[in-house]
């Protein structure tokens, strides 16, 4: 990027960039291995193709959290109970590129937080 503006290489370079991200997101919510869970379940066996996980609503109120929760939050939640794993660090890449792939998933679709 030079002096503000960006080129179409910088868009293209950002561009395969997150693709790479979402991708491994992908493989990490249909992997329960990778997701750590200790009774071979992953994600996308409740939320196939990351169907209804919802990432523009969040944050919200969580009944089974009994707050207000980020989607990490929900997520970390989902890996504990559901997949029976480790929760994850905010920061950690697993953590991060779930997030991407979530989001991905629903691109398009208007932010909506706090939408039950």
């Amino acid at each position: 990027m030079t002096g503000g503006k960006y080129t179409e290489k910088d868009i293209l370079m950002w561009a395969r960039e997150l693709e790479k991200f979402v991708v491994e997101g992908s493989r990490i919510f249909h992997d329960a291995e990778l997701l750590g869970s200790n009774i071979a379940v992953s994600c996308d066996m409740c939320h196939p193709d990351g169907a209804n996980t919802h990432p523009e609503t969040y944050p919200k109120f969580q009944v089974q959290m009994g707050r207000v929760v980020l989607l990490r939050d929900m997520t970390n939640w989902c890996i504990e109970q559901a997949v029976r794993g480790e929760v994850l660090a905010a920061d950690d890449p697993r953590m991060r590129a779930l997030e991407a792939y979530m989001l991905a998933q629903r691109k398009g679709v208007k932010m909506n937080n706090g939408k039950r």
